[in-house]
């Protein structure tokens, strides 16, 4: 660490990415998109960093975990430095975030019915691995199986890869 304007602590570019946990190349993209900003360069002109850059780029990191892309995180950054009331701001993330709030519930959704499918091919290969037939999951083979239900009921991924 090194000392830099103001007494803060600032740290060179490759401490800084292994803190943070991204790519020198991430962190040169988002100076790009005005996301975040060295403090200070040595006299070599290497990049440093703060703690509240660090700050910064973890909550960028959050924020794309939540599913947001690097364009709605640069709107976020710029919503209260564009001169806007408080009001616009809250509504502005309002609005995004109530956005992104249907998109996570239509993939839960999306992911229960995953789930379904597979707890169902999982209980049909486990009944399928102590089964006499050397053909496995068979319409004319596997029909009368006191384990399986009807054929119908074999999940699309099962049937295409056995079939």
């Amino acid at each position: 660490m090194n000392q830099g304007c103001g007494g803060k602590q600032v740290i060179q570019i490759g401490d800084f990415a292994r803190k943070a946990g991204i790519s020198m190349r991430a962190i040169r993209y988002y100076e790009e998109l005005g996301l975040i900003s060295p403090d200070t360069h040595t006299v070599g002109g290497f990049r440093l960093y703060s703690e509240d850059a660090l700050k910064r780029v973890r909550v960028i990191t959050t924020l794309k975990d939540l599913g947001l892309s690097l364009v709605e995180i640069q709107r976020i950054f710029k919503a209260k430095k564009s001169g806007g009331s408080s009001r616009e701001t809250v509504q502005f993330l309002l609005n995004l975030f109530t956005q992104k709030l249907g998109q996570v519930e239509s993939k839960i959704e999306a992911l229960i019915g995953v789930r379904g499918d597979l707890g169902n091919a999982v209980r049909i290969l486990r009944s399928c691995e102590n089964c006499d037939h050397d053909v496995l999951l068979d319409a004319l083979l596997c029909g009368g199986c006191a384990h399986l239900s009807p054929r119908e009921t074999v999940p699309d991924t099962l049937d295409v890869i056995l079939s």
